[in-house]
């Protein structure tokens, strides 16, 4: 059963303006498509991944908790579901649960010849016929220190002459060793990348890169900071660009914790992830989730969530959403000053400023050479679906 874009009710894309910075303090909008998508039982939809494959379908994949209201609570717990186009997002077939999966699908890469895999709830997931059944599960190994390996964001796939995947590699976190995990948020988060050579089965040569960690000092007193989730790509001249989740800034530490305060930051490597270069912090708080694109003219398209519009140390303005930024000279700088606002709405809770309602986005490079974003505004409790042009 597809949605078809004309149907009653309204489903399929609407007209949709962005805006992008004009680089002199104003906006140029630019038309682009939106749709909201949920699941068919009443409850929270959150899109968590989307890739177009090499037959052309796109795949668009998160979950649903069927009952939950963000307002109310309550809930059935979590479905990984899945939905397909083969139009470039104009229908799609209903979304469906994957066999009886309940976690959130993380890092989903296609690996050619019809193979996909996500990481959900410690294990990691294939398929083999472009996502219709996924038969094939592996646990996930535990990070150099002996911690779990927490991930979202999204990895790079790299391939051979014969479109096989050549190798994989992910970056990952957590918060210690068994029984020895910091004090988190004042202590830093551990950040990690590692390779994989057989398609994602098995893991090697992983370390926890030391120039992702720096000194910050508030009221006197020196923090150290750390990386958590990341995404990477390759750059056109063959560096490895990594966007990562900053721990939040320490003057936020007296706050209750709440990971909507953490930031964005960028580290390049000019030899394959031997060494990296320090975090250069693009947003220091509110603004993460961040996910890569290689675009065909060599620039780097950045997406991030929006939980809080943090500029200058402080909240400046209520708007929640989602952006984009591009990088046009490899990774190192970022054109902050034409940045992208995707999507927007205004939302304030008085007793907890810094509640996003929002969260959690993917994007991929559509045939027709546009970008399809997927993320999450908690208030409609559908996932947005963006079809853009950078």
């Amino acid at each position: 059963m597809s949605h078809l874009p004309n149907e009653d009710g309204g489903l399929g894309w609407k007209p949709h303006w962005i805006r992008q910075g004009d680089g002199h303090g104003g906006w140029v909008l630019k038309d682009a498509q939106c749709q909201i998508l949920r699941y068919r039982e009443r409850g929270w939809t959150a899109g968590f991944g989307v890739a177009q494959m090499d037959n052309g379908e796109i795949a668009l994949l998160g979950t649903c908790d069927v009952g939950k209201s963000v307002w109310y609570g309550g809930g059935e717990g979590e479905k990984t579901i899945i939905a397909f186009s083969k139009d470039g997002g104009n229908s799609w077939t209903e979304l469906e649960q994957i066999g009886d999966l309940t976690g959130r699908p993380m890092m989903l890469a296609t690996l050619g010849h019809g193979r996909l895999t996500f990481v959900s709830d410690g294990n990691r997931y294939f398929s083999s016929d472009y996502g219709r059944t996924w038969s094939e599960v592996v646990p996930i190994p535990n990070a150099v220190n002996g911690g779990f390996f927490g991930t979202e964001g999204n990895p790079l796939v790299e391939y051979d002459a014969q479109g096989d995947v050549a190798r994989v590699a992910e970056i990952g976190y957590n918060f210690g060793p068994p029984g020895e995990e910091d004090n988190w948020p004042e202590d830093p988060s551990h950040g990690f990348i590692r390779w994989s050579y057989d398609g994602g089965w098995t893991w090697t040569d992983e370390v926890e890169p030391q120039e992702w960690r720096w000194q910050e000092t508030y009221e006197g007193k020196t923090y150290t900071r750390g990386v958590s989730e990341g995404s990477l790509v390759r750059a056109a001249n063959g560096w490895l660009v990594a966007a990562l989740r900053t721990d939040m800034p320490v003057r936020y530490l007296d706050q209750p914790n709440d990971d909507s305060l953490e930031g964005t930051g960028v580290s390049v490597s000019e030899d394959n992830g031997k060494t990296w270069t320090p975090i250069k912090l693009l947003f220091d708080a509110g603004r993460h989730h961040a996910h890569l694109l290689a675009m065909p003219n060599g620039d780097i398209v950045m997406t991030v969530t929006v939980r809080d519009d943090v500029r200058d140390g402080k909240l400046a303005s209520y708007r929640r959403g989602c952006e984009a930024i591009v990088s046009h000279d490899n990774g190192l700088t970022w054109d902050l000053d034409h940045r992208y606002v995707l999507d927007e709405f205004e939302f304030y809770d008085a007793e907890k400023w810094y509640d996003g309602e929002c969260g959690h986005l993917y994007s991929t490079l559509l045939d027709d050479g546009s970008v399809l974003t997927v993320h999450n505004n908690y208030l409609t409790m559908g996932m947005t679906l963006i079809k853009w042009r950078p």
